[in-house]
């Protein structure tokens, strides 16, 4: 059994849904909620990945990945759910995914059918080489190999364990993890639940981490934070830019 994805032949934008803005080959520039474009290189913390192997975790439509190939990247893996309906929201007691979850499971999956779409019709736009993996992030498998880098883009903060999710990114990461996430400013190891109850409309948002945490998860992994750097990007949706933390834990020499 192949391990990686069959290719999707994707043509029309209508049966896709886009995280990342894209500017695609006969449909130029098409919006999303994210616009990480000429900003891959704060995005990611500086770092050179021309001659590494990635794997880009949670890789939606995959604009990091086919960034990391045009910066001349060896080998880039994308990878993302293959069960959407695996993911954990936060219990709205009114919302479809605690009222009907059954209901709720079989629409989202279709729904991230469509976000898979979008990463398969620029993908193949783009001429990517990138291969693609779709399992469970808290179990990734030894067979997709050991990857000098791993970028976890805006991930984190999605997941209710993301500890759980870092200890299984970091069994296949040689060099280098670089996080993009909300941040909390300080070095007390402390965790803040991002969850309200009266704002059911942010059901997928679970935790904000300290740097202090992630200095000692890190730590537990063999990994070292070497860098810290904070940017704006813009929310197209929004029309509004929003502040992220990027920091990159290096493998601690053994």
């Amino acid at each position: 059994m192949n391990l990686f994805a069959a290719p999707r032949f994707i043509d029309r934008v209508e049966d896709c849904f886009f995280y990342h803005a894209m500017e695609l080959p006969g449909f130029g520039l098409i919006p999303a909620h994210w616009d990480l474009r000429g900003r891959f290189d704060d995005y990611i913390g500086g770092i050179d990945v021309r001659g590494k192997s990635v794997l880009d975790v949670g890789t939606a439509t995959g604009f990091l990945s086919f960034e990391a190939e045009k910066r001349g990247a060896s080998r880039v893996v994308s990878f993302d759910q293959s069960d959407g309906a695996e993911q954990k929201f936060l219990p709205f007691k009114d919302k479809p995914y605690s009222r009907d979850h059954a209901k709720w499971a079989q629409e989202y999956r279709g729904e991230i059918e469509r976000w898979k779409n979008g990463y398969w019709l620029s993908h193949r736009l783009l001429g990517s080489k990138a291969e693609v993996f779709y399992g469970n992030v808290y179990d990734l498998p030894p067979a997709l190999g050991e990857f000098d880098i791993a970028i976890v883009g805006s991930v984190l903060e999605h997941l209710s364990d993301p500890i759980s999710a870092l200890a299984s990114i970091a069994r296949l990461t040689k060099e280098r993890i670089v996080v993009v996430t909300p941040l909390l400013d300080t070095e007390e190891p402390i965790a803040r639940f991002e969850g309200r109850a009266n704002h059911p409309e942010a059901d997928f948002t679970w935790w904000r981490y300290s740097l202090g945490v992630y200095r000692e998860v890190f730590g537990m992994l063999g990994f070292d934070i070497e860098r810290v750097s904070r940017g704006k990007y813009r929310y197209m949706y929004g029309d509004r830019d929003e502040e992220r933390s990027t920091f990159v834990a290096v493998r601690e020499a053994s």
